[in-house]
């Protein structure tokens, strides 16, 4: 259970128990003076359970807390995820052996905790899943705003090995993107180097002849008049390397508020909210217990179908006018 407002009532979580009521309701009610505050107290427009309080009581899991009908803006501390709110992490899992989990990202949940990021995709499945029999690790890294496949492995044998994969190549990865515009070739190779530009607040990746080497596959799928579906394929991995290679060609991913520096139709008239960059397949050789080499794919979430929609209808209205 979360602390959140419903009707004028808020609910204790877990963090705030034990807290002093008035100074819960300073961490809540952000903005209000604090002599508001006690004001409310002291004239019993603030209860507990439906009882008179004074500043100094103590509220505990679960109390309800009723505050005045106008305060109508409440400033909802952060949530804090516990094992029974994080039952939605099942349905990621696209598979799942005693070595390793395959898990389905969803765009906006980094990878990782870290940069002013509280938690991240593997910090709540550890907080999930019973550590006691397993230890979970990243294999490899999407961006926060990337949906799509990822690696967890569950042992350190697996971590090793597929740290390995990735080393020689074994590991192919595939990702379906928007790009603005319309490409002269239908299969391009961006071969280009590329390092972090540290002096820059958003720490881009820029092509740097001195950088690291980096090469990207581009395989058109769909000409949609003002942008083009690709499959992409990465055969090194470094950082923001797709999107810094589709902005080097001119031909930016829609959504791309860091790379894109042209006018995005795609967020302007096609209701685009988000990075359109979903990692949609891997594949790598199977373990010494497995017959054959691994598989996974994962369809573009709803929210990109919804506007791959929108732009072929879009596309054939043009057509037919």
């Amino acid at each position: 259970m979360t602390t959140e407002s419903k009707n004028n009532i808020l609910i204790i979580d877990l963090n705030s128990d034990g807290m002093r009521l008035d100074n819960f309701l300073i961490k809540s009610l952000k903005g209000l003076p604090k002599t508001k505050i006690y004001s409310m107290i002291r004239k019993g427009e603030v209860r507990i359970n439906s009882k008179r309080a004074k500043p100094m009581s103590r509220i505990q899991l679960d109390d309800l807390i009723r505050i005045p009908p106008y305060l109508s803006t409440i400033k909802k501390p952060e949530k804090k995820s516990k094992k029974m709110d994080l039952e939605w992490i099942d349905e990621i899992i696209l598979h799942e052996e005693k070595g390793f989990l395959v898990v389905n990202k969803p765009s906006g949940l980094a990878v990782h905790g870290g940069s002013g990021v509280s938690f991240g995709l593997i910090e709540l499945l550890r907080r999930h899943r019973d550590q006691k029999y397993e230890t979970l690790e990243l294999v490899h890294r999407i961006d926060k705003e990337t949906s799509g496949i990822i690696l967890i492995a569950k042992k350190r044998s697996t971590l090793r090995r597929l740290h390995q994969y990735f080393r020689d190549g074994s590991i192919r990865k595939t990702y379906q993107a928007m790009l603005l515009g319309e490409p002269d070739e239908e299969t391009f190779v961006i071969d280009q180097p590329i390092r972090i530009d540290r002096s820059n607040k958003y720490r881009k990746s820029v092509i740097d002849p001195e950088g690291m080497k980096a090469i990207t596959n581009f395989k058109l799928v769909e000409r949609m008049n003002v942008a083009s579906l690709f499959e992409i394929s990465p055969i090194t991995g470094r950082t923001h390397q797709i999107r810094a290679h589709a902005a080097f060609v001119k031909m930016p991913i829609a959504g791309d508020n860091r790379y894109c520096t042209q006018e995005d139709i795609i967020k302007k008239k096609y209701g685009l909210r988000r990075l359109f960059l979903h990692a949609s397949e891997i594949s790598f050789p199977g373990f010494i217990d497995s017959d054959s080499d691994y598989h996974f794919k994962a369809d573009l979430p709803d929210d990109l179908k919804t506007v791959l929609l929108n732009l072929k209808s879009c596309n054939q209205t043009n057509s037919e006018s």
